[in-house]
């Protein structure tokens, strides 16, 4: 009787077995499903009674009277046909009965008053609410006009059953695009200018405080320099406490930091920040210990009459491209390895890793071009430079010995290059002016000066990038006529 049990033992492992082969063959399935309403953008097949049915429907909602796409009763029934988005360009969806897009993409895009609210402009459905298996039910194109008119197969609310979306030609060109409102994207085809002390000197404007505060031309000229140049300075500003307030504000809201909404430059007994001293400072930038740094610093010299203390700019785009063209490894490096900034002192805490160069896509806009780099493809790559040795924590620990010489290296040629005494613009502030600039690529220093000689206050605050880049968007028309460059212009 023993080996009864063990033919028991052995077809309890057959049927587990058989099970588990079963489990696996409807997981098997399942994918494949998965991937055939991927692909077709429909999880039923198309039958002839749906097909009728369609174009019934289509009939009676009187479309069928307008010419159409691909004909009365259009199912994604085929996989998705990628092509280049001239087709897109064309205002068309479909093509030999493909989708040239995802119908997810087209449904996302619905901007009709039950998807959009026309006040606040704010969505009344969410994206996660798309059916996966949302497919377009026909599409029609309308004569005379761009606009194309898709009803659904599995749509979603608020839409109910034969609700349309309208989609201008502009719109499906965009569907494949990163940046689909191009409107307001086009700052970003405004070219930056990479400059030395002598170009520099050559080519910028200094803004009158009276025009900058009065004259929205003026503003716009003053917000055009500042994405050009990354510096600006203004003249004539009342030597008054509020005054920096008043000319950041002119743009957006105040940055708030511990340092406050607005903070003194003075030289103090015990200071807390090597800016409240009097000795030399070197090239930095402020607050990268922060997760967010100040896009744009103000620096108002409200009164100078000490012996030094003269302001010391630099522009670390034009030092990239030149390190690009002396050693194109150390700008890799530059790109690879994070460094830490901290602040601990006086009860504040801040730390944040950057690496020296950021590149462009980390931070998800445009490329911004250039015309006079020497390297313009790789400048295209460069979003944000992060500079502030004086707040360095440590720096990354993770490359070995070797790639830490390198490391090393390079930011030491990068320093040597923003010393260099033509990249520099130096200027004594004198009472009455205002700097401005980019936080994130020009550096700033400042010379030692005399406390005996006479007062030195200057008064400073920070705008977030943000703000700048919505007024810069909204001044757009105010801004000197230039000629726009495409991004792959000078490729």
């Amino acid at each position: 009787m023993r080996p009864f049990p063990k033919r028991l033992k052995f077809k309890q492992a057959y049927t587990s077995a058989y099970g588990q082969v079963q489990n696996r063959g409807a997981a098997f399935q399942r994918k494949l499903r998965l991937k055939e309403i991927l692909e077709t953008g429909s999880s039923h097949p198309p039958t002839a009674s749906a097909s009728e049915s369609d174009v019934e429907g289509k009939a009676a909602d009187g479309l069928a009277t307008l010419p159409t796409e691909s004909g009365p009763g259009f199912r994604t029934k085929h996989p998705l046909k990628w092509t280049i988005n001239a087709k897109l360009e064309e205002g068309k969806l479909v093509e030999d009965g493909k989708p040239l897009v995802s119908p997810i993409l087209a449904r996302d895009a619905c901007k009709c008053a039950k998807c959009v609210d026309a006040s606040d402009h704010q969505r009344n459905f969410s994206y996660a609410d798309i059916s996966p298996d949302i497919s377009f039910r026909d599409i029609t194109r309308v004569e005379g006009r761009d606009d194309t008119i898709v009803r659904w197969l599995n749509d979603c609310a608020p839409h109910v059953k034969g609700d349309t979306t309208i989609l201008s030609k502009e719109t499906i060109a965009s569907l494949k695009s990163e940046f689909r409102n191009a409107a307001r994207w086009a700052l970003y085809r405004r070219p930056q200018k990479l400059w030395d002390a002598a170009s520099y000197r050559r080519d910028t404007t200094r803004i009158d405080f009276n025009d900058y505060m009065t004259d929205p031309k003026t503003l716009g000229e003053t917000l055009h320099l500042l994405w050009r140049d990354g510096l600006v300075f203004i003249d004539g500003v009342p030597e008054d406490e509020s005054s920096v307030a008043a000319i950041v504000n002119r743009i957006g809201p105040l940055q708030q930091t511990f340092y406050g909404p607005t903070w003194d430059v003075r030289s103090v007994p015990d200071a807390k920040n090597v800016a409240y001293t009097s000795k030399h400072l070197g090239f930095h930038m402020d607050l990268l210990y922060m997760r967010d740094p100040p896009g744009f610093q103000f620096l108002h010299c409200v009164h100078n009459s000490s012996t030094g203390g003269e302001s010391r700019f630099a522009d670390t785009f034009r030092a990239v491209d030149t390190l690009f063209d002396e050693d194109r490894n150390m700008v890799r490096t530059l790109m690879t390895y994070p460094v830490r900034y901290e602040y601990d002192n006086d009860g504040f805490f801040y730390s944040d890793a950057k690496p020296t160069i950021l590149k462009r896509q980390e931070l998800r806009v445009p490329h911004r071009v250039t015309t006079d780099a020497r390297h313009v493809r790789a400048m295209k790559d460069v979003g944000h430079v992060f500079w502030s040795p004086p707040f360095v924590g440590n720096i990354s620990n993770q490359p070995t010995h070797h790639e830490l010489a390198h490391f090393v290296a390079s930011s030491n040629a990068f320093a040597q290059i923003l010393e260099r005494p033509e990249n520099v613009v130096e200027e004594k502030m004198d009472s009455g002016t205002c700097v401005i600039f980019d936080n994130l690529r020009v550096v700033h220093a400042r010379n030692a000066f005399d406390i005996n000689s006479g007062r030195r206050w200057l008064r400073g605050a920070y705008l977030n990038r943000q703000d700048f880049i919505s007024k810069a968007v909204s001044m757009m028309p105010k801004m000197p006529v230039i000629r726009y460059i495409e991004a792959g212009e000078f490729e």
